[in-house]
């Protein structure tokens, strides 16, 4: 009887977070190594736009284009954008505010990843940041959104 009630408070307390909207934005500094290889790309097949929650105040655009391997660490592979990602600040009311960041998309090497995938800007030296947390959404979109050479 008492694992049930664990159970069932449990069930209760996951049931509660299915409502709770979590901040996709994260400032970590990576430490990574640089690499080449043209072989291994990744392709946006179209502008992929995402929001920081149902009230957005933020908004991220991945353009659409070929994003090359530049570096990794044991966590991911950093794949490179030609052009530069946006990232506005939606002010109600007001005209956004936009910036245009030089950076990418950093794939997981694991799928079972708690972040499977970020956006990430240069950092200082031989580092990346992830700015941006993607999850199951943005891997859902693997081979229509966007795909994988290899």
């Amino acid at each position: 009887m008492r694992n049930y009630i664990v159970l069932l408070l449990a069930a209760a307390v996951l049931g509660a977070c299915g409502g709770i909207e979590l901040n996709p934005f994260v400032n970590e500094r990576r430490d990574v190594h640089f690499v080449q290889d043209p072989g291994k790309t990744l392709t946006v097949v179209r502008d992929l736009t995402w929001r920081d929650s149902s009230h957005a105040a933020h908004e991220l655009k991945l353009p659409a284009g070929l994003y090359v391997l530049e570096a990794e660490d044991k966590d991911y592979w950093y794949m490179r954008s030609s052009v530069p990602l946006e990232l506005r600040e939606l002010k109600k009311g007001g005209r956004p505010s936009t910036q245009n960041l030089r950076g990418g998309l950093a794939i997981g090497k694991y799928s079972f990843r708690a972040v499977p995938g970020a956006a990430y800007i240069d950092g200082e030296g031989m580092s990346r940041v992830l700015i941006w947390k993607l999850g199951k959404e943005f891997l859902g979109g693997e081979g229509k959104d966007w795909r994988r050479s290899s």
